[in-house]
């Protein structure tokens, strides 16, 4: 019996890290094409700016989701709890604090009715936070062997890892290049914020897919 039991919880485990992937990976796509279904909404320039079109519920709900899900899941140690346990909490700050909608607008924003300037702030903040613990969680932790001597499909896996986690790191540093030198220029007409953030959020889902075993299991 307690084997049968040890079993379920591996595999509601495995389930939960699928879910995470998949909502990771899903969430712009999702965005992208519901926001069309609002008139006059198109492309929007970042992923957060998307709380404030039609698909307002499912950014927030979708950020919860993902929080929930990462708060509630326990890895293998105390550093592995506490990387995702925290990126669960930011990834709800996110969807707590939301980002500006139009320059020069002074109504509150968010449950809290903050300035759109301390939201905004805020928001940027939590979500740079955010997808740096998941660079760090991919890179270092599902990297992680153990004792036992690592199989080919693990060191696949572990490469795997490592590529989400550089590919994480670097949106980041293409947006803050963006942020700081080529913002108003002709790349903004190509959306370069919702594209870096898209491919992060696919390097976090991808991985959870795989720490899922729904790819490259043993």
């Amino acid at each position: 019996m307690p084997a049968k039991r040890n079993k379920s919880i591996i595999i509601s485990y495995k389930v939960l890290r699928r879910f995470i992937g998949i909502l990771g990976m899903a969430l712009p796509v999702v965005l992208v094409l519901g926001g069309f279904l609002q008139k006059g909404n198109g492309i929007q320039g970042s992923i957060s700016s998307y709380y404030h079109t039609n698909m307002q519920d499912v950014f927030v709900g979708t950020l919860w989701a993902v929080g929930l899900f990462l708060i509630s899941y326990h890895g293998y140690d105390f550093q592995d709890n506490l990387v995702t346990n925290l990126s669960g909490m930011f990834a709800i700050a996110v969807a707590l604090f939301p980002t500006g909608s139009v320059p020069d607008t002074t109504q509150p924003l968010g449950v809290f009715q903050l300035s759109p300037e301390l939201s905004g702030t805020l928001h940027v903040l939590w979500a740079f936070i955010f997808f740096l613990l998941l660079a760090y969680n991919a890179y270092f932790l599902f990297t992680k062997t153990g004792t036992k001597q690592p199989g080919p499909k693990k060191l696949l896996r572990n490469t795997i890892y490592r590529v989400c986690g550089i590919a994480i790191l670097a949106s980041l540093a293409g947006i803050v290049i963006y942020m700081l030198f080529l913002q108003g220029t002709m790349v903004s007409r190509w959306a370069p914020v919702l594209i870096l953030e898209t491919l992060a959020l696919w390097a976090f889902g991808f991985s959870w897919l795989v720490k899922g075993e729904t790819l490259f299991r043993d």
